[in-house]
């Protein structure tokens, strides 16, 4: 069971021994989105989960994700982006970062299914709360928020219905995040693909299947009027 609360003392102590070690180091990041279905029919969903790998924690930053088609996605309904992750940015007047994840701190934005762009919040790049690190880490790199899930939840989650008048066919979802430190920018990227299916892709396994019970019926019916006739 993974913790999820944590005591003053605990914090103080994640601000002087865990977060120096990656304040000033450089940010580099790698995107990795995967869709929880590749295969779906026009009219369902297509819900994306979210992970950033890397260590740093960027000055500024905007993920954008971009549609293949921008006839694929319905308009009329507005899509849902999900988050479990916050950041503790003071304990009383003194100025702390520590994040918070898991079930309690669910936020949900709606989203523009025309083009989506999010800004991450200092959270997500914050070293996981680990005290003390375990056991085969290194404590120079240790895991990020944003590389793992809480208690379920993926750090980031997109979905938007398709039209039900899409078109059946291949489609991809590129997703781009851009982050400043200092006067570097870097930018990160990955690609999902998904596959919206046509009648005959929906149907096909039972057609097939009848079609073969229907030929071993043929057959057998063959055989025994041969052998009456």
């Amino acid at each position: 069971m993974e913790k999820t609360e944590f005591s003053k003392e605990e914090v103080v102590e994640y601000n002087t021994e865990i977060l120096p070690r990656v304040q000033n180091l450089e940010p580099n990041y790698s995107v990795v989105a995967r869709a929880r279905s590749h295969r779906i029919k026009g009219g369902d969903d297509i819900t994306i989960d979210i992970h950033l790998t890397g260590i740093g924690i960027p000055d500024a930053n905007k993920f954008i994700f971009l549609w293949s088609s921008p006839n694929v996605i319905d308009s009329s309904k507005e899509g849902d982006c999900v988050w479990c992750t916050r950041v503790l940015e003071k304990i009383g007047d003194k100025d702390m970062a520590f994040p918070l994840a898991g079930e309690a701190y669910l936020e949900h934005l709606k989203l523009d299914a025309t083009g989506t762009m999010l800004h991450l919040h200092k959270g997500f790049f914050l070293p996981w709360p680990m005290l003390p690190p375990p056991k085969g880490t290194q404590p120079d790199l240790p895991i990020i928020v944003a590389e793992r899930d809480s208690q379920g939840h993926c750090p980031i989650s997109i979905s938007l219905k398709t039209l039900k008048t899409a078109e059946p066919g291949d489609y991809t979802v590129d997703l781009v995040f851009t982050y400043k430190h200092q006067n570097i920018v870097k930018q990160a990227s990955d690609k999902v693909d998904f596959h919206i299916t046509s009648w005959w892709d929906r149907n096909q396994s039972w057609i097939i299947t009848a079609g073969s019970v229907i030929a071993f019926i043929l057959l057998v019916l063959t055989v025994i009027i041969g052998i009456i006739s």
